[in-house]
């Protein structure tokens, strides 16, 4: 698997040719963590059971009446593991500086008030890519992407896709739960991301295409811009 993708890479290379420079990029990290994958690993215990938590989720969202858009946050000195930051009012304002890991609720005025998780759900898959495949910080929108979705389908627990058109993206996933802010292969993949361009990702939209998920999701800059 390593072999075909280094082929493959070094052919697209060579060629100018992007798809073929990705599915080699692919190919490698997929056949990377295959070969780290130990037999008989838990897979279960690389990601958060969706109930009771996908419907607790659910619940916190309708009660709390949240009727803004999910941010995802890379790790940082304040969150180690990131979150995933579901907000109250659709025109709202982050303070990074006021989050905590532990702390569920962010309180203040409705443009500033909201659900913290963290870690988000999916953290145990991208704390498996980087144990086995190495540090995401600063790899890239390509190459983070890539190793997070080859692990998720190395595992047997989903698919994922990542396109970038005009500064938004599109991912395409195959979820294990009906609710996308409580999916791990969905959170696990714009956390991925995130870390990858080292930018907040304000998630847009979700649609459920058929068995899959199709969220679009907008760059929102840096942490310190939001500090």
């Amino acid at each position: 698997m390593v072999l075909v993708g280094m082929g493959l890479w070094y052919y697209g290379g060579t060629s100018g040719n992007s798809v073929f420079v990705n599915l080699g990029m692919g190919s490698i990290i997929l056949g990377l963590v295959l070969a780290v994958l130990p037999s008989g690993v838990d897979r279960g215990s690389l990601f958060i059971t969706c109930e009771p938590f996908c419907s607790f989720l659910r619940n916190i969202e309708d009660e709390l009446g949240l009727n803004g858009k999910a941010v995802i946050v890379p790790p940082n000195e304040n969150l180690p593991r990131g979150g995933l930051f579901l907000t109250k009012s659709p025109e709202f304002s982050i303070s990074l500086g006021r989050f905590r890991e532990g702390e569920v609720f962010v309180v203040g005025t409705d443009r500033e008030s909201g659900v913290l998780v963290s870690p988000p759900p999916g953290w145990n898959i991208v704390e498996y890519v980087i144990d086995n495949v190495g540090d995401l910080r600063a790899t890239g929108l390509g190459y983070a992407s890539s190793a997070v979705s080859s692990a998720i389908s190395a595992l047997g627990i989903g698919s994922a896709e990542v396109f970038e058109k005009e500064g938004e993206l599109e991912v395409f996933v195959k979820p294990v739960c009906t609710n996308p802010h409580a999916d791990p292969v969905l959170m696990a993949v714009l956390l991925g991301v995130a870390i990858g361009i080292e930018e907040l990702l304000l998630i847009d939209s979700v649609d459920a295409e058929g068995d899959h998920f199709r969220a679009r999701v907008k760059r929102m800059g840096g942490v310190e811009e939001w500090l």
